[in-house]
């Protein structure tokens, strides 16, 4: 049985998450997302990890301009649109997710959508604000057809099922002045997929069985879970931490070595180009203009910004 329900505030609703593999952790399922790794979001479930979201400058306009692009496509292709604040689940596979609009068409627009007034037909719109460079880079453009990347794929497809809606449109800015629009259909194969790996995630979170982390991916969070020592007790190192030890003694000398090596090509560059600012060459440019004064939490004496960017050479 599908639940609805309307968090009270963002407590209730962060509360109501942690039960449920919402729809954006899917994608860490398939080791798809750019978030999480199954090992983090394994974490998370099985003990009950509080998760604070760390908001930077970029989801914070994110989150400003995203009623303002939905207006935008809706005018554009007249649809009456609603901002969801509703979670939906279902509290037997412990899938939820939460949305951006629901949307209904006002007019004909030959996308086969629903005639206004027609609840049963309304479909979900989900909002995606996107770079330039990495619409360039991640999403699939083939003529008109154009694919979103696999989170955001996966994550509309589990919104399709658990509200029980027959399309959605992923409604995407791309680079401030261009409109992208996805139209998608329930998809019977991936939503089984879907469905498949939250219950044997369930299943492993249940009997304890752990993912094996990435350890590159990882880092960050294993170091944050095993963040607390207990004082005074000791761990005789056996062989594989012993091998570890000194593989990270040897990757600690490299990158030492290399750290001394690019200052010493910067300071012997610094002396060939001078007081230049920029420097152009072939395949690269330098900048290496004067930054100011700066007080940060004290205060910051002028410093040359040296940079080199390499130029995109074409297949």
């Amino acid at each position: 049985m599908i639940e609805t329900i309307q968090p009270t505030d963002e407590k209730h609703w962060l509360e109501l998450r942690k039960q449920d593999v919402t729809s954006t952790e899917a994608a860490a399922l398939f080791g798809l997302s750019p978030y999480m790794t199954q090992f983090e979001l394994w974490h998370r479930k099985h003990d009950n990890i509080d998760v604070e979201f760390e908001v930077n400058e970029r989801m914070r306009w994110g989150t400003r301009l995203q009623d303002s692009i939905a207006a935008g496509i809706a005018e554009d292709q007249g649809w009456k649109i609603r901002r969801m604040t509703e979670y939906i689940r279902d509290p037997e596979l412990k899938a939820g997710a939460s949305f951006d609009f629901s949307a209904c068409a006002h007019k004909t627009d030959g996308l086969g959508t629903a005639t206004e007034g027609k609840e049963n037909d309304d479909f979900l719109l989900e909002i995606k604000n996107v770079d330039s460079l990495a619409f360039r880079d991640g999403w699939v453009v083939d003529g008109d057809n154009v694919e979103a990347l696999p989170h955001i794929e996966i994550q509309v497809q589990q919104q399709l099922f658990l509200s029980q809606r027959r399309l959605a449109f992923i409604g995407a800015l791309i680079g401030g002045n261009r409109v992208v629009i996805i139209k998608r259909e329930q998809d019977p194969i991936v939503i089984a997929e879907i469905r498949k790996k939250i219950v044997e995630f369930w299943d492993s979170v249940k009997s304890g069985a752990e993912p094996t982390p990435d350890f590159q991916r990882d880092a960050d969070f294993i170091s944050r879970i095993y963040s607390f020592a207990e004082p005074g007790k000791i761990f005789n190192a056996d062989e594989r931490v012993s091998k570890l030890a000194y593989a990270y003694k040897q990757v600690s000398d490299q990158a030492k070595a290399a750290s001394e090596k690019k200052d010493a090509l910067k300071a012997e560059i610094l002396t060939i180009i001078g007081d230049a600012e920029k420097v152009l060459g072939e395949t690269f440019s330098i900048t290496a203009g004067l930054v100011g004064p700066q007080h940060i939490e004290y205060d910051r004496e002028g410093f040359r910004n040296f940079r080199i960017n390499w130029k995109k050479v074409k297949a």
